[in-house]
């Protein structure tokens, strides 16, 4: 989705990748991500993107990709075919997200996953004073109009890989472009931070 801030967020997502990975973008767009992780990383990429014409120009840039919902397609795959897999700014925009985030994790290794926290003070003031949905720079949309089917927040994502046994292992904010071991939730980065980014993995049994 065109929330993501190329500049900080390709920089984080790289640092979170060694090189030579295997990695999947599900909602990978126009492949930008890709070609970034296969300059700075040298990994073996593919993508998945469900509009056709997003998907016609990853192919003219010579990327793998093919045309897939993540909430029908990701089942398709083997498990843990990929060092790591990418979901950014997407699972607010797919019908079941603990199901994708489970396919995630099931078909890679690890995975990164990107949102726009609703928790942010600048969506709680609008709500609260002007009694309407946000519309930011990082919200664009209106309510009648947006992608976004289900409203997160970071601490609901937390609560959302605690049900569905999933280990958040690092935290990353975008404005101090810093990654860190997650220590469990925080008022502060709840309500500070405009989007969550986390490095997370299945719980083994």
């Amino acid at each position: 989705m065109s929330l993501i801030n190329e500049k900080k967020d390709f920089k984080i997502i790289a640092d979170l990748i060694p090189a030579k990975s295997s990695v999947i973008d599900v909602g990978c767009n126009d492949g930008s991500l890709l070609e970034f992780l296969k300059e700075e990383k040298n990994i073996d990429g593919r993508g998945m993107e469900i509009d056709q014409q997003k998907v016609q120009l990853c192919l003219s840039k010579g990327i793998s990709v093919i045309e897939g919902d993540a909430d029908l397609d990701l089942y398709d795959y083997p498990d843990n075919l990929f060092d790591y897999s990418i979901l950014t700014y997407t699972l607010q925009a797919t019908k079941s997200p603990k199901n994708v985030l489970s396919e995630l994790v099931r078909i890679s290794s690890k995975a990164i996953i990107s949102f726009p926290n609703f928790g942010h003070w600048k969506i709680a003031s609008s709500l609260l004073l002007k009694r309407k949905m946000p519309i930011s720079e990082k919200l664009s949309y209106s309510w009648h109009e947006t992608p976004n089917l289900h409203f997160c927040t970071i601490n609901d994502f937390i609560d959302l890989c605690d049900e569905a046994g999933i280990r958040i292992e690092k935290q990353a904010n975008l404005k101090t472009n810093k990654l860190n071991k997650f220590n469990g939730k925080n008022l502060l980065n709840s309500y500070f931070n405009e989007v969550g980014l986390f490095l997370v993995s299945k719980i083994k049994n």
